[in-house]
């Protein structure tokens, strides 16, 4: 991942949530930011993720606090595959079938090779989105919409904070850790809610 970084300042620097509970909707509006230019970006279509996601209670039953659900992140990948170039759009999503998301996951890395994005949901200590950018044979680089402490991954051997790629990603995750079995941050989520979405412009 050591190559030149040039930006290209017609596109916006990846966001960061502003709630505890918006990691699904800013990786998703991310994924756009990374994809498009600004002129690119339909606001009908920043106002419809912005109307559909955070659309969970939490435990005492209060709206949104639940964060995002994976229906409504599928529901929005249909929306998007059915009416994004009728906003001027361009784009293309795909949700893997569960048994199939992997970091290791063929289809995933021919995807991000040819400049995709995909959101996963991982562990963060509770299950969060992510928005994976690009892999190389050992890491996962990722844009993590949670702003971490600048020291918060300092006793981590798998993870690091990357602070000079805020156009890409600020996360460098070894693909193991990815993988892995248990609940450490940036692992996918294990069951019903294991998710990567694959998005692109076409």
């Amino acid at each position: 991942m050591e190559k030149e970084v040039k930006y290209e300042y017609t596109k916006t620097p990846l966001d960061y949530q502003i709630t505890e509970y918006d990691c699904g909707t800013t990786t998703l509006l991310n994924a756009l930011r990374y994809l498009f230019k600004r002129s690119e970006i339909s606001p009908e279509i920043y106002k419809y993720i912005m109307q559909y996601t955070l659309d969970k209670t939490n435990e005492d039953g209060e709206n949104c606090k639940g964060g995002t659900s994976t229906y409504a992140l599928e529901f929005l990948c249909n929306w998007l595959n059915e009416n994004g170039s009728k906003k001027g759009m361009n784009i293309s999503c795909k949700v893997l079938p569960k048994e199939e998301c992997s970091i290791y996951n063929q289809e995933l890395n021919t995807h991000i090779q040819n400049g995709g994005v995909a959101i996963l949901r991982v562990y963060q200590d509770c299950e969060h989105y992510c928005l994976l950018t690009a892999l190389d044979d050992e890491f996962a680089y990722m844009f993590d919409p949670y702003y971490l402490n600048i020291n918060y991954l300092d006793e981590d051997t798998e993870c690091e904070i990357v602070k000079d790629r805020p156009f890409e990603f600020n996360r460098k995750v070894s693909k193991t850790r990815v993988d892995d079995t248990g609940t450490k941050d940036f692992t996918l989520v294990h069951g019903d809610n294991r998710e990567i979405i694959l998005i692109s412009r076409i």
